[in-house]
């Protein structure tokens, strides 16, 4: 009888949610010096620097690249189902930005204008790395309410359908973020 009481308390007792650890994140940049001491030499240097359009009709200044894996750990204890048990995220962001050292008779206005251009660039580009990160959360936050499946092939895919579904999403907002701000252009970063 106590064995029996044992063992269907041991049946019953609640499973363990899945550890879900924070996104391992390794942000890298990368300057491009560049030279000029007028507004044209400026442009100029950036545009032998820079990442074409994809429609070939301009350049961008700058570039913020990511890369995001994860890994899921299941586990099937006996007479159970599947399972998730642990889930983590590495996401890999490297942005590319040009600098300019002014010279010294560098005229004050172009200087200023370039701080306030390298400035908005900069916060275009973390709009791209927030968006990154934000894809890595909702990534491990989604896989966590997955359902446990018949068996641990079938949860593995299930796992990686919402994690690439989730990562597919994030890339349309990123695609979207730049229309909107017409790729940094809207919040300033143009130039000159």
């Amino acid at each position: 009888m106590i064995a029996t009481a044992l063992a269907a308390m041991l049946l019953a007792a609640p499973v363990e949610p899945p550890r879900i650890e924070a996104p391992q994140i390794q942000d890298s940049v990368e300057y491009h010096d560049i030279g000029g001491s007028t507004a044209a030499e400026l442009s100029a240097a950036m545009r032998r620097l820079s990442y074409a359009e994809p429609n070939g009709d301009g350049y961008f200044a700058a570039n913020t690249k990511w890369r995001l894996a994860w890994n899921f750990q299941v586990e099937s204890p006996p007479r159970e189902r599947c399972r998730l048990v642990s889930a983590t995220a590495t996401l890999d962001v490297t942005m590319s930005l040009p600098r300019w050292q002014a010279p010294r008779d560098a005229p004050p206005p172009l200087v200023r204008r370039w701080q306030t251009f390298a400035a908005a660039l900069r916060r275009h580009e973390d709009g791209h790395r927030d968006i990154a990160v934000e894809s890595a959360h909702e990534i491990l936050d989604r896989v966590s309410k997955v359902s446990p499946a018949a068996d641990c092939a079938k949860l593995k895919r299930s796992l990686g359908r919402v994690a690439d579904a989730t990562l597919r999403e994030y890339r349309d907002k990123e695609a979207s973020y730049d229309e909107a701000t017409q790729h940094g252009r809207a919040q300033g970063a143009s130039f000159p």
